[in-house]
């Protein structure tokens, strides 16, 4: 509870965050082998209809993930903006409060579970029934639909256990779930694709592997010392229901606007500028969010204690933490552009890929503006353990004017203008606003900042 975070953290943290970005790229080469291209193609389907429907999530995780921490921090209540009142010299925590914000945030996953269910088998089994063609299997394929929905549902829903988990600073414990489920639906899809089982044997390994999940993160909640004063049952009250979908709901719409940056001009270069090129776009992009989000992990699994430390008003101890997450982060992310730069193509070569990496002088510029998001992303990330989620307007309106710009340059400069209206519209405002606004609640400087970080760094690996 507020605990630092330690070495062992970040290794299961690195290990959730690879498996969750490379358990697809594992199974890839497998499915590729065992299904038809129609096959191929309808399990895409089912992953995209499955992250339609994430989208119901909102951003309730972090923000149950953040209010959690806040009642172990002493909070006595919580409320939508700021930090809330806590009782520092207070023995324990407030379990009742503690109980109904748990009980809240149950009530809140049965809503999203139901929509989601009511999206994924209502309009989306219409639509997956719709692609099938005569020549199909269609019971099976149904089947194989019904199950992964089904196994989908039970995920969303049983999603706020790791919301509390990470709120109590069980970082460990809930990258241990994400851990179990991916590699267990990688062993069973392996197998069950293999054995001849097709799309059914995919829809069971996804339902199995996030039911597996979902029970290991509910026996870490309820099976740790301090769990059994957490076992209170509690009362969904609306008062805590608004205050979590407050800040929740602002999250949401952030992530939307973030996908108009980072994914909407692949939708533009594959209108434009033909399926080949958006390919190449569409694949670079991903390969760098895919570094970013590696070297952003550090961040994730600071934020609870963070949180912590903010409602006991320890500044110092933040500036230090932040300033280890920024080294670290840039570390990772520039060593990690330096092998794409360098080795990228020889990689892809040898593995026999027909899909290059865009242009060098496109690379080197989305390489920067990536990190330069990333940057801000992790200032943006440090604001909400405030309780603020100040940049819905920004986010969106960023969004908005990227498309609008991407749509407008993509005819006469290619790739280089979309690259160029992503980086142009962050850097008119996100790129240097958010950092500034962190900087400025911790009382640091840069210089300050990189010293802290560096300290705290060589603290921690020296094993002091």
């Amino acid at each position: 509870m507020g605990r630092s975070v330690t070495r062992q953290d970040l290794v299961w943290g690195y290990a959730a965050s690879a498996l969750n970005v490379g358990a697809g790229l594992i199974l890839l080469p497998i499915i590729l082998r065992h299904l038809s291209p129609d096959e191929v193609g309808l399990w895409f389907v089912f992953l995209t209809l499955a992250s339609l429907a994430q989208l119901l999530e909102m951003g309730f995780q972090p923000t149950l993930a953040r209010n959690v921490a806040y009642i172990y921090a002493g909070a006595r209540s919580l409320v939508k903006v700021g930090l809330p009142t806590t009782e520092h010299g207070s023995a324990g925590f407030d379990e009742t409060l503690l109980a109904d914000l748990i009980a809240s945030a149950r009530r809140i996953y049965q809503g999203v579970g139901a929509v989601a269910a009511l999206v994924l088998l209502g309009p989306g089994t219409l639509y997956v029934r719709s692609l099938v063609a005569e020549e199909h299997d269609h019971a099976r394929i149904m089947i194989a639909w019904a199950v992964f929905a089904s196994g989908f549902i039970v995920n969303l829903y049983y999603g706020y256990m790791n919301g509390l988990l990470q709120g109590r600073g069980d970082v460990t414990q809930a990258n241990k779930v994400i851990v179990l489920n991916k590699a267990l639906m990688i062993l069973l899809a392996g197998v069950a694709v293999a054995r001849g089982y097709g799309m059914v044997g995919l829809g069971m390994a996804s339902a199995l592997s996030a039911i597996a999940g979902r029970a290991l993160a509910y026996r870490y909640f309820h099976g740790a010392p301090s769990a059994g004063r957490a076992r209170k049952a509690g009362v969904a009250r609306l008062e805590l229901t608004r205050t979590l979908w407050y800040n929740a709901s602002r999250l949401g719409l952030v992530q939307l606007g973030a996908f108009l940056i980072q994914r909407g001009s692949i939708l533009v270069a594959s209108s434009f500028l033909g399926l080949a090129v958006a390919g190449e776009y569409g694949m670079t992009v991903t390969v760098l969010m895919t570094m970013s989000g590696i070297a952003s992990v550090i961040c994730q699994v600071q934020v609870p204690h963070m949180s912590t430390l903010q409602a006991r008003g320890d500044k110092r101890g933040l500036s230090a933490i932040f300033g280890e997450i920024l080294l670290l982060a840039w570390g990772v992310y520039l060593l990690g552009f330096l092998v794409l730069a360098t080795m990228g193509g020889y990689l892809l070569e040898s593995i026999g890929s027909r899909t290059r990496l865009i242009p060098e002088l496109d690379l080197l510029l989305l390489g920067f503006v990536i990190l330069l998001e990333m940057n801000h992303a992790l200032a943006a990330s440090y604001v909400t353990t405030t309780n603020r989620v100040p940049f819905l307007r920004a986010a969106l309106v960023s969004g908005a004017c990227t498309l609008l710009l991407s749509l407008a340059v993509v005819r006469p400069l290619g790739i280089f203008g979309l690259v160029l209206a992503q980086g142009a519209v962050q850097l008119a405002y996100n790129n240097w606003k958010w950092p500034r606004m962190a900087r400025r609640d911790l009382g640091e400087t840069w210089a300050g900042l990189v010293r802290a970080g560096v300290r705290r760094a060589g603290q921690r690996w020296s094993g002091a």
